[in-house]
């Protein structure tokens, strides 16, 4: 649930209310949930914790009170939500309205 408010501030007067839920579902309910899986879990394939010759690339994750967990993935879920929303249209002009 975390994750998901990490993005709610950058998805905020760009979405419609009912996209956002969408995405909350789909984020809490699969997105995070694998990723944790694969860093938290002793045999995920970024765990520091799984066999050597299962680690990526040949490295492992420790996440300190799953912390990095979380804000990783609201912080990637956020950087790609701005990218495919675009800027708020009609915010933040100058004097010269640009």
């Amino acid at each position: 649930a975390t994750a998901a408010t990490i993005v709610a501030g950058t998805v905020a007067e760009r979405c419609k209310f009912e996209a956002y839920i969408a995405y909350s579902l789909m984020l809490t309910g699969f997105v995070y949930p694998v990723v944790v899986h694969s860093i938290w879990s002793s045999s995920g394939f970024l765990s520091a914790f799984t066999d050597d010759e299962n680690k990526f690339l040949g490295s492992g994750m420790i996440d300190f009170a799953g912390s990095g967990v979380v804000h990783m993935t609201g912080g990637v879920t956020a950087l790609f939500a701005a990218k495919i929303l675009g800027p708020r249209i009609g915010r933040f002009y100058d004097a010269d309205g640009f």
